[in-house]
């Protein structure tokens, strides 16, 4: 039988940092993870290169395809140019 501590979630994730106290940001990307802001690419950027790979992109949480009205679209390689990364 598995046990789990009854907590607030909401102070748990603002313990470990995963809230924002912004409230003026009322409307998140559907598919953006919690910890990621939009812009932020070093939330998403493992190795720091300043380019973000499709594994690098789903390990943060983001789904594919990322398409050129993404945000991350423009720190990712889109090889054939059709606007879409990870089809």
């Amino acid at each position: 039988m598995d046990t789990f501590d009854n907590v607030n979630p909401d102070e748990v994730n603002a313990s470990l940092g995963l809230t924002q106290d912004d409230a003026s940001d009322s409307s998140p990307s559907s598919d953006a993870p919690s910890n990621a802001e939009e812009g932020d690419v070093s939330s998403v950027d493992a190795n720091g290169n300043g380019q973000v790979t499709i594994q690098e992109a789903k390990d943060a949480g983001f789904s594919m395809p990322i398409t050129s009205d993404h945000w991350l679209y423009p720190y990712m390689d889109d090889r054939d140019g059709d606007g879409t990364v990870g089809e």
